[in-house]
C-alpha cells in the first residue's frame, strides 16, 4: 500500500462497495430468519397459514386462513411437537382508547395460552390469561410497554379499563415492547382467540383467520410433522366426501424460511428454488462484477513487481510459495476492505428509516445485536475470502509461471 497507494486504496473501496453490497443483502434476508428475540425459536418453527379444497364434480375450490376447528384437527397433539398457539393469522389494527383520552391505532394479537410457551415475552407484570378465559372469551388483554403508558399515562394499568374497538377490555398484563420483524409475535395487545363459531355454513367450517405455530421439539425432523399432518387431510377428506369436496396438500406446515420468502397463495405449493436462484444470481453479480476490476488491478500491480518476483523465483521460491503469498498479501487488503464495508452496512442499517419494512408496512429498526450477529459476519468475512481468491487467483497463476531470467530483467 506504501509503494501503490492509489491502486490499493482503489481495491480497499473497490472491496468495501462490494462488502457493503453483500451485507446489506445478508441482513435483508437473514433479519426473518435467524434466532431474534421472542422469536428465539426460529430454527424449530413450523407454521400452518391455509387451507385448501376443491370440488372435482363442479370446479369450485376454496382457499383461505383456517377456521380454528380445521386447525385444531390438523394440528392439534402432533407426535414430536413440544407446544402450539392457535393465533389470528396478522395482528389486526384497530382504534383504542384508555384513560388519556388518547384514540390511537393499536396491533392486535389474538392467541391462546400455547402463545406464551412458544415466543420469549417479556412479562412486566401482571399474568397471561388462562385456557378457561380462552375457552369463554373473557374480555382481558395484555398491553406492550409503550401502550400502556398511552393508554394509562402513568396511572397503574394493572386492572384497568380501556376501549378495544369501542369493547371493554380489562388489563391483567404489561409485556415488553416487540420488534415488528419478530412478525408471529409482534403485537401492542394481546387478547385471547375468539373461539365462538361464526354461523353454521359449509364455508364458516373449514376457512377463518387462523394460523398456527409450532414448536418442534429438539431433534424431531420437520417431515415427520409434515407426514402426519398429511395423515389428517386424509381424514378430512372423509368429512368432505358428502359434498364432493377433497382437500388440497401443500406440504404444510412451513418452516421459518419458507414463510420469511413470501408464500404465493393460499392454493399453491410454496417454492423457494426460485427466491434462492434469485439470491444466489445477485449474491453472483456483486462478487464477481468487483473480482474482475479487482483483478485486472492486481494485474497492474504485479506487472511493477516482476523483478521482485524473478529475484524471489532465481532463489529457489517455489510456484506455489509464490502463489500463496500473493494470495495472501491481497486478502489483506481485501479483509480491509470487507472490514470498512462491514461497519459501513451496520451503519447504514442502522441509521437508514424504511430499509427493512414488515407486512404491515411498518419500518424496522434492527439493533446493533441483531447487525452483529455471528452468522452475518460470518458470511460477509466469508464473501471477503471468495472475493480475494476470485480477483486473485489468475494474476498470482500468472505471477507464477514467469520465467525468472526473464522476470529479472524485466522493467518495472
Amino acid at each position: 500500500m506504501r509503494t501503490q497507494p492509489v491502486i490499493a486504496w482503489v481495491t480497499v473501496f473497490g472491496t468495501a462497495m462490494s462488502i457493503f453490497l453483500i451485507m446489506t443483502m445478508l441482513t435483508m434476508q437473514m433479519l426473518y430468519t435467524m434466532p431474534i428475540a421472542p422469536e428465539t425459536h426460529r430454527p424449530r418453527m413450523l407454521y400452518g397459514l391455509y387451507f385448501h379444497m376443491e370440488n372435482s364434480g363442479s370446479g369450485n375450490s376454496g382457499s383461505g386462513p383456517l377456521s380454528l376447528k380445521r386447525a385444531r384437527q390438523l394440528y392439534n397433539g402432533l407426535e414430536g411437537v413440544e407446544a402450539v398457539s392457535f393465533q389470528n393469522n396478522n395482528p389486526w389494527r384497530t382504534d383504542v382508547k384508555g384513560s388519556t383520552g388518547e384514540t390511537f391505532t393499536a396491533n392486535v394479537r389474538q392467541s391462546d395460552t400455547g402463545f406464551w410457551d412458544i415466543y420469549d415475552m417479556k412479562l412486566l407484570e401482571g399474568r397471561i390469561f388462562t385456557a378457561e378465559e380462552v375457552e369463554a372469551g373473557t374480555r382481558v388483554a395484555l398491553v406492550s410497554e409503550s401502550t400502556a403508558r398511552r393508554l394509562f399515562g402513568g396511572e397503574p394499568v394493572l386492572g384497568s379499563h380501556f376501549l378495544l374497538s369501542h369493547v371493554d377490555y380489562e388489563v391483567i398484563g404489561v409485556v415488553g415492547d416487540t420488534n415488528p420483524i419478530a412478525t408471529w409475535a409482534f403485537g401492542d395487545v394481546f387478547t385471547p382467540i375468539d373461539t365462538r363459531e361464526y354461523g353454521n355454513g359449509f364455508w364458516d367450517e373449514n376457512f377463518g383467520n387462523v394460523s398456527v405455530a409450532l414448536l418442534v421439539k429438539e431433534g424431531v425432523d420437520f417431515d415427520k410433522i409434515r407426514s402426519q399432518v398429511k395423515a389428517r387431510y386424509a381424514g378430512i377428506d372423509s368429512e368432505l366426501a358428502a359434498d364432493g369436496y377433497k382437500t388440497v396438500y401443500h406440504e404444510a406446515p412451513f418452516d421459518q424460511e419458507t414463510v420469511s420468502q413470501g408464500m404465493s397463495g393460499s392454493n399453491i405449493t410454496p417454492d423457494t428454488s426460485s427466491a434462492e436462484l434469485l439470491h444466489g444470481l445477485i449474491y453472483a453479480i456483486l462478487l464477481l462484477v468487483p473480482a474482475i476490476n479487482l483483478s485486472s488491478m492486481l494485474h497492474s500491480r504485479l506487472r511493477r513487481r516482476i523483478s521482485d518476483i524473478g529475484i524471489r523465483r532465481a532463489f529457489g521460491c517455489t510456484r506455489g510459495r509464490i502463489i500463496r503469498d500473493i494470495i495472501a498479501e491481497n486478502f489483506l487488503v481485501t479483509l480491509a476492505g470487507g472490514i470498512i464495508g462491514l461497519a459501513a452496512g451496520v451503519v447504514f442499517a442502522l441509521l437508514w428509516d424504511g430499509l427493512y419494512t414488515t407486512e404491515y408496512n411498518e419500518a424496522i429498526h434492527p439493533s446493533l445485536t441483531m447487525l452483529l450477529n455471528w452468522r452475518i459476519i460470518l458470511r460477509a468475512l466469508g464473501a471477503c475470502f471468495v472475493l480475494n481468491i476470485i480477483s486473485a487467483a489468475v494474476p498470482a497463476w500468472q505471477a507464477s509461471r514467469m520465467n525468472p531470467v526473464e522476470a529479472i530483467n524485466a522493467k518495472k
